[in-house]
């Protein structure tokens, strides 16, 4: 318990510290007196005081500047940009101590020759803090404490106050100092507006006219005595100046906007002249408009000679069409052996490399993948100006598209030591209808922008629910980064084609600057605005607002269980292409997924194949000799309108789809294509096809050809022949027993028990692939939650019971 002599002493200590505070309005003096008396009381080895950049008015408001060191030698930085965590503790405990044990303690030190001791952090309110060092042998270390700090509370207040008190002297200072500079700039204004070939023109608040310099009269005729007292309008307008523009800049003038228009005028001899117009509001100290200052070039040259310009107009139009048809045809010419590089490098990356390879296969793999990225940018841009570019309406997923997103730049963001975050609304439905791939483009240009210029920190992509209602709802998409942010003079050019915030960049980083530029017209296309807010070194937002209606189709929704990998194995693919490096890649492709392929060199010899053998799918080159992939399609619908036709196209053109569907295709991908993508276009359209007949289709193929595939049953077994020919023996029993048992329960309607026993056959058939039941026998296994109907289930037996015999007289057959 402290005693009346240490409390009375402890007052006069407070009472020379609060003394020590007010009596300079120098900000640098305040902090010394302060800084140096507690220092002396309390037996402080250093002491700093930091104010906040924001407060002082300078550059990178986040980061802390030093006012006042003592003892000045021991000073080695001057500049502080504390973490979060840092700024939050403080802020939550007011002052905090952090010891030579402590993890951050080397991060605090910012002062020569100090190795041991302890740092102690104060708050001064609104500002910014003390910073106070000990060193370990230093007996008062122990003394100061919490307490300590907690009684010199009102005096760091004081402190604080008088702090303000010195930045708002500093700041009326400026100001005085600006202001003087101001009124020598005008009077330097004045004299170059007199000389200046441009028209003049100051009006008060209500457009009349206080004064013209020279340049008026040169243009207009009139001298400044008789434009004085008259608005501008009323002297130089006449029959022929546009009446909109007037009313625009009537409207301008009383939203007191600047602004720029071009008008026709009349001089005083009435001879008519064009000037462009630019108006500028002025402001008193109080932000009340006293004038309006109005700059005039005569630009009546350049309005005679735009009959010349349309004609330019017209012949840059017809440019504008060859260089569509041009980028059309070498978009084919590069994308055809582009696709081969891409397959062939996927192809030999599956085979067993040395490391010295594999480093040279992963360089060709990323300039190829750079390359598809330039000229697909260039495309985009050309078809976006254009107008040939359509914004498609059709249901998407949108939690996989930005699953996708996050997942396939996650490496990349480890890689940098970046963090990569989702945050989707909970309340946010993902089945909507709209374009998801023109979705999925813009917020993957717009996270792969975050991580090509993020160095530390993380990169956040949100999804935000803003209102939704029975059958639409309205999202909010931003992608937020922590990287060097973009300059507020760069940020209104950003978005300009070709526009990258330095040449340099181009060079560092790499890309065509369309990125943004596309990104932005996109989002316009689907009926928002892309917009940027940044700072720099701080990073950099973008977002955008959309709405989507709701997808109302519930078949849409569902993943269909079906689709697994296995489904192509034995299928039979027709490829129908002319280059030879692109039929080995796809063929080999292809048989990598267990399917069948035949190879046909142009549509003529494809049409012939077809019309001799069944195929479950066909893919479609479309400019081919001899015969060309849409007369192909065309001659092939004739006498199958069902067999599924994909096209694999060059081409760039939009406008082509629809001569692709006109002809008969189903869909087509561009080349290069990603294998995954080609697989799920394979899987969805062959279980399409599959649904028009349980039953496999009709085939002029022998009637000997195995029902059954045991390669992955070969796979499991390591090829051990005993094993397998035991296998298919247990699948034999098992499938005579489930078809007895089947037609029993038939006849007594237990649909349940029946779709029980096709749940117990359905991995085995599977397993030896048996193409022709696998639909069958899953809609066997869901009847129990389904209302049955007596026939379908009756045929249903009936096709897996006339499959199974058949497989299994096969398997008895190769075990003689």
């Amino acid at each position: 318990m402290e005693t009346k002599l240490e409390i009375v002493r402890e007052l006069s200590l407070l009472y020379e510290l609060s003394l020590s505070v007010g009596g300079t309005l120098d900000l640098k003096k305040t902090s010394e007196d302060f800084l140096k008396v507690w220092m002396r009381q309390k037996n402080i080895d250093y002491g700093s005081i930091w104010i906040k950049n924001e407060y002082l008015g300078i550059d990178n408001p986040n980061q802390f500047t030093l006012i006042f060191g003592h003892p000045y030698f021991l000073i080695i930085e001057s500049k502080e940009i504390p973490s979060e965590k840092f700024l939050e503790t403080l802020k939550q405990q007011k002052a905090f101590e952090v010891g030579n044990n402590d993890p951050d303690f080397l991060h605090f030190k910012k002062e020569k020759n100090i190795k041991s001791g302890s740092y102690w952090f104060l708050e001064i309110p609104n500002l910014g803090f003390i910073k106070f060092f000990f060193y370990e042998k230093n007996p008062s270390r122990q003394s100061f404490n919490l307490k300590e700090i907690k009684k010199a509370e009102k005096v760091l207040g004081k402190l604080s106050i008088a702090l303000q008190s010195c930045l708002l002297h500093d700041r009326v200072i400026r100001e005085t100092e600006q202001k003087n500079k101001f009124q020598k700039e005008i009077r330097k204004l004045a004299l170059v507006a007199e000389k200046t070939d441009n028209a003049i023109v100051i009006t008060d608040a209500n457009g009349i006219i206080e004064w013209a310099n020279d340049g008026f009269k040169r243009i207009s005729g009139y001298s400044i005595e008789e434009a004085i007292g008259k608005t501008p309008g009323s002297l130089l307008q006449g029959p022929e100046t546009n009446p909109e523009t007037v009313e625009y800049i009537r409207g301008q003038l009383k939203a007191e906007n600047s602004f720029r228009a071009e008008l026709l005028n009349y001089t005083k001899t009435g001879e008519k002249y064009w000037i462009e117009l630019s108006i500028q509001p002025i402001y008193d100290e109080n932000g009340l408009l006293i004038n309006f200052i109005a700059v005039e070039s005569d630009i009546t040259d350049r309005k005679n000679k735009e009959v010349e310009l349309n004609e330019a107009k017209e012949k840059a139009e017809e440019s504008g069409r060859i260089k569509q048809e041009f980028l059309s045809v070498v978009s084919h010419e590069i994308r055809t052996p582009l696709n081969g590089i891409i397959g062939m490098s996927n192809l030999l990356q599956k085979t067993q490399l040395s490391p010295q390879q594999s480093d040279y296969l992963n360089t060709i793999q990323v300039s190829t993948e750079n390359l598809s990225l330039i000229i697909n940018s260039i495309l985009d841009f050309s078809k976006i100006e254009s107008g040939q570019l359509n914004i498609q309406t059709i249901p998407f997923n949108l939690e996989k598209i930005v699953r996708n997103i996050i997942n396939s730049n996650e490496f990349k963001a480890e890689q940098k030591g970046l963090g990569l975050f989702l945050k989707f609304d909970p309340k946010v439905d993902s089945h909507l209808i709209g374009d998801g791939i023109r979705l999925s483009q813009v917020l993957l240009n717009l996270v792969s922008n975050a991580l090509k210029f993020t160095v530390t920190g993380k990169i956040e992509l949100e999804i935000r629910l803003i209102s939704k209602m029975n059958n639409a709802l309205v999202l909010e998409f931003n992608v937020e980064d922590t990287g060097k942010g973009i300059p507020e003079k760069m940020q209104k050019v950003i978005f300009e084609s070709f526009t990258q915030e330095d040449s340099s960049l181009g060079r560092k980083y790499g890309g065509t600057g369309l990125g943004l530029s596309i990104s932005q017209k996109l989002v316009s296309l689907m009926g928002g605005e892309l917009k940027l807010t940044s700072k720099e070194n701080v990073g950099t937002k973008v977002s955008f607002i959309l709405g989507f209606p709701i997808n109302q189709d519930p078949s849409s929704k569902s993943e269909n269980s079906i689709l697994s990998e296995n489904m192509l194995i034995g299928k039979k693919i027709l490829v129908v292409e002319d280059n030879t490096m692109n039929q080995f890649f796809a063929q080999k492709l292809l048989e990598g997924w267990g399917m069948k392929v035949d190879i046909a060199n142009n549509g003529k010899e494809g049409v012939d194949m077809f019309k001799i053998k069944h195929y479950d799918c066909i893919l479609m080159d479309i400019q081919m000799p001899e015969m060309d992939g849409i007369q192909a399609t065309k001659f092939i619908r004739q006498s199958n309108k069902y067999v599924p036709i994909i096209a694999l196209t060059a081409l760039s053109v939009e406008e082509e789809a629809d001569n692709f569907k006109s002809a008969g295709m189903n869909d087509y991908i561009t080349k290069p294509f990603e294998a995954e993508y080609l697989k799920k276009k394979l899987i969805a359209y062959i279980l399409s096809y599959q649904n028009y007949s349980i039953s496999s289709p009709k085939s002029n193929e022998s009637k000997e050809e195995r029902t059954y595939d045991n390669s992955l049953l070969s796979q499991m077994m390591k090829g051990n022949q005993v094993q397998i020919r035991q296998m298919e023996q247990l699948f034999v029993n098992q499938a005579e027993e489930v078809l007895e048992l089947m037609h029993q329960h038939f006849t007594l309607e237990k649909w349940r028990e029946i779709g029980l026993l096709a749940h117990k056959l359905k991995a085995s058939i599977d397993m030896l692939q048996i193409t022709d039941l696998k639909l069958v026998i899953r809609k066997l296994e869901s009847l129990e939650k389904n209302t049955p109907d007596k026939q379908i289930i009756d045929d249903l037996i009936s096709n897996v019971t006339q499959t199974l015999q058949k497989v299994c007289l096969s398997i008895k057959n190769s075990h003689k």
